[in-house]
């Protein structure tokens, strides 16, 4: 009776042990199931608002930037472009100094980096009722925080644009148009957005008819 007894409570342990293993590993599958679920929901999630974090972040970058070089560098429409007339006062052309403009390319795209690289990073806030269900809870409760990584490129280009300013008056105004390529770095993905800012440079106002020939570039 003893030796049946031992049996009995061995099998018993061995049944206990088993549904313990058997609990633990539904444990474990379920945890799985829901870190699996939650990452589907947040993954579209923090494309949107990274990429919207980018666009600010960007667009104020460039704003703060090339704000701050032109009022340092101070140039005028003589530093970057000049016109030649004849003697009687007409508009024979009107031409870019390009070493300037390179310059000051160089500079905004220089400064513009700068500012982002304060940011290689941006820290995007999700708010827990979005990642827990949409409808009512959308947008409400703590707001979860997620690093994502940043990179960035700039593009900087001029234009002229020639525009009429009244009877025998031509507007001619300098655009420095900034570029800026935000990537964000998520996982398994980079996305990428772009914003394009125009600034002017220098402008003035022509007097005297401006020949189609006479600008270099009217676009």
């Amino acid at each position: 009776m003893q030796w049946l007894r031992r049996n009995q409570g061995k099998r018993g342990k061995r049944r206990r042990g088993s549904r313990l293993r058997l609990f633990f590993l539904l444990l474990v599958l379920l945890a799985a199931g829901l870190v699996a679920a939650t990452d589907l929901r947040v993954r579209p999630m923090l494309k949107t608002y990274g990429l919207n974090q980018a666009t600010t972040t960007a667009t104020r970058a460039v704003n703060d930037a090339v704000q701050r070089v032109l009022e340092e560098m101070n140039l005028q429409y003589g530093d970057l472009s000049s016109v030649t007339k004849d003697d009687e006062g007409n508009i024979l052309s009107v031409s870019v100094n390009t070493a300037n403009m390179n310059r000051l390319k160089s500079v905004i795209g220089d400064a513009v980096l700068e500012e982002l690289e304060k940011q290689d990073y941006q820290m995007v806030e999700i708010p827990l009722g979005s990642i827990l269900g949409g409808g009512l809870l959308t947008g409400r409760g703590p707001k979860i925080p997620i690093k994502v990584p940043m990179n960035s490129t700039v593009q900087t280009t001029f234009t002229s644009e020639f525009e009429g300013a009244g009877i025998n008056q031509t507007r001619h105004e300098i655009v420095l148009n900034v570029k800026v390529t935000v990537y964000a770095m998520l996982p398994d993905e980079d996305t990428a957005v772009v914003v394009e800012t125009g600034f002017t440079a220098a402008e003035t106002i022509l007097v005297g008819e401006v020949p189609d020939w006479a600008a270099f570039s009217r676009s």
